[in-house]
């Protein structure tokens, strides 16, 4: 009697696997039709002002254009980079290679499973539907396959050397735009820079319009030098517009951010528009995890490349590259005139 129930539990539990991948990839009857099964390519991308990815792991990304921007699960501002690579992939990607159909149980069966599903609406309108599933090394392409098709392909882009499958990534921390400061030069009302392991080198600038500029010590004292307006303008140049390299991985954001907050801030950026709104960028030295060695073969004790970064209010980490946060990371007689 056990045994029976035992076989029945795992019938219905296949049985529910089934169904939800049927339900999740609307498994249709193949047609007849064969412009159906080849033709994944949407070649007027400009007419293209919807896209969405998700996979079997509840990861889903909604594409929206919105004017000339695009946003992602209608919160966060789409990566251009990534839109334009994406963009590309829809209009260009062609059939390398039919596939042997000994492989189509198999291949179905892991694109089903682990695969990517891609909506592209045109004009409000959904025009095109195929699932991505695993690359292939042997021929440098990605196996992928139209709704409705008994038929896997191979897909590449001509001309380029390289898989398909990561342009489709479905994990919204790869489409957020990645960035911390952007600012038009009349947006900006005050910087301020601190550095809480040496006060002297922090500072304070109120901007007005860009033009008039008053810059006083981290306490508001007035500083006792002649201003270098030629490095000012250059500083204000370089912070309107700070990007970032990544996110931390969202499971660990409050780990790191409690881990951070308890360390020493390395310096600390302050923003303030026009409108009295402040964003404000905390930096923090990161552990030489990468094993990085100095001429001598020592271990550096810090990261020579990357740091950590918190924004937007204190709640994400992120990483950061000295490369971009060395050139704006002035001290208070950078802008003293020679």
């Amino acid at each position: 009697m056990k045994k029976t129930n035992l076989i029945l539990t795992i019938v219905l539990i296949i049985t529910i696997i089934i169904l939800g991948l049927i339900i999740f990839f609307k498994v249709i009857k193949p047609t007849k039709t064969a412009k159906v099964l080849r033709d994944f390519a949407v070649t007027d991308t400009a007419s293209v002002d919807k896209v969405f990815l998700a996979d079997m792991n509840n990861n889903q990304v909604l594409l929206e254009r919105i004017g000339d921007s695009w946003m992602a699960n209608k919160k966060y501002k789409a990566r251009t980079d990534f839109m334009n690579v994406l963009l590309e992939t829809i209009k260009r990607v062609e059939i390398k290679s039919p596939v042997s159909e000994k492989k189509y149980p198999q291949l179905i069966k892991d694109i089903s499973t682990f695969g990517i599903k891609v909506e592209i609406y045109q004009k409000g309108k959904l025009t095109k539907t195929y699932y991505v599933g695993s690359d292939d090394s042997n021929s440098m392409g990605t196996y992928m396959i139209l709704e409705g098709s008994k038929s896997p392909f191979v897909m590449h882009i001509p001309g380029f050397l390289g898989f398909l499958s990561i342009r489709y990534t479905p994990l919204i921390a790869e489409w957020r735009e990645r960035v911390i400061f952007r600012y038009s030069p009349n947006e900006i009302k005050q910087i301020k820079v601190n550095y809480p392991e040496n006060q002297d080198n922090s500072f304070i600038i109120d901007y007005n319009n860009n033009k008039d500029f008053n810059i006083a010590t981290i306490n508001g004292k007035k500083v006792n030098f002649e201003i270098d307006t030629l490095k000012m303008k250059e500083y204000l140049a370089m912070i309107k517009f700070v990007g970032f390299e990544a996110y931390i991985d969202e499971n660990l954001q409050k780990q790191k951010i409690d881990s951070l907050i308890s360390q020493p801030i390395l310096v600390q950026f302050d923003i303030t528009d026009k409108n009295g709104i402040t964003n404000t960028l905390k930096t923090y030295r990161r552990q030489n995890i990468t094993q990085q060695y100095d001429d001598q073969g020592n271990p550096y004790e810090w990261d020579i490349d990357n740091l950590y970064g918190i924004i937007n209010n204190d709640t994400e980490a992120v990483i950061l590259q000295y490369y971009i946060i060395d050139p704006i990371s002035f001290i208070l007689s950078d802008f003293r005139k020679n």
